[in-house]
């Protein structure tokens, strides 16, 4: 899966399922969520996100491999984690690993960050190497990916907040990630109905635009995220099934229903 599609992240306290028990710093569940990435109706490849809790915070997985016909003309894979650390009550991203195979250009990522505390501001020092090249920036405030971005963003969201603003490293360089609360729309899937809150993500030149739609229901697991460009709709990733913790697993009996 290419770096524009985004993935999943929950909301709730439940049991671990590793050892760890869940704590005022895990607020969120682990899963084990399956998406189909589909590109003109057509699926092309699986992905596979997980959360995990560590001693002290989260790990966030990705694993995407082909699927059908396009995995018997290419071998693209992707393998890419996040480790998120509880710090003095705040949830701080300390690494972020990416790795793109099948490609003849390089998109591998190896970033580090640590943080210092200046006038009650937190500096944040990325290091690391993006794409072959050296990374050494400092910024202030908490810095996050494409990955674990999600976990504020689940945490936050709410029917009753308009405005997400997040700062990622994306290839080495950093960027603003601002979602919009826009609409609501209902889904069945697996045989019942959710109502999403759709948040949009637009880069400077509104060419680019991300749709990720959260289902309360389903602890603000992204249920559908769709890629723009230029007002056309570049891809789709949709769920096909999520396992909670302990909880029986859900999984889609037909393709998920848009209700506009």
């Amino acid at each position: 899966m290419q770096k524009g599609y985004i993935a999943v992240l929950l909301f709730f306290f439940l049991p671990a399922t590793n050892g760890y028990s869940a704590t005022l710093q895990h607020s969120l569940p682990e899963f084990t969520a399956k998406y189909a990435i589909t590109k003109y109706g057509i699926k092309l490849a699986e992905a596979v996100y997980a959360l995990a809790y560590t001693r002290n915070g989260y790990k966030m997985t990705q694993h995407t491999r082909l699927y059908g016909v396009a995995a018997l003309f290419m071998n693209d894979r992707v393998d890419a984690s996040s480790l998120v650390e509880n710090m003095s009550g705040k949830l701080l991203l300390t690494e972020f690993f990416y790795r793109q195979t099948g490609r003849e250009k390089n998109r591998d990522e190896d970033i580090h960050l640590s943080y210092r505390k200046s006038n009650n501001t937190e500096i944040s020092h990325i290091t690391g190497i993006s794409r072959g090249r050296p990374v050494d920036i400092k910024t202030q405030g908490p810095v996050w990916d494409i990955l674990s971005f999600q976990i504020p963003l689940m945490i936050q969201a709410d029917s009753k907040k308009k405005n997400y603003p997040y700062t990622a490293v994306i290839n080495g360089k950093l960027d603003k990630y601002t979602f919009r609360l826009q609409n609501t729309k209902t889904v069945r899937f697996a045989g019942t109905n959710y109502q999403l809150l759709e948040v949009v993500r637009s880069n400077k030149e509104r060419t680019r635009v991300l749709h990720i739609w959260l289902a309360p229901k389903l602890h603000n697991l992204p249920v559908i995220v769709e890629n723009y460009h230029d007002g056309n709709l570049h891809s789709r990733m949709s769920l096909e099934s999520v396992q909670f913790n302990h909880a029986p697993q859900l999984i889609k009996n037909n393709n998920i229903d848009v209700d506009d």
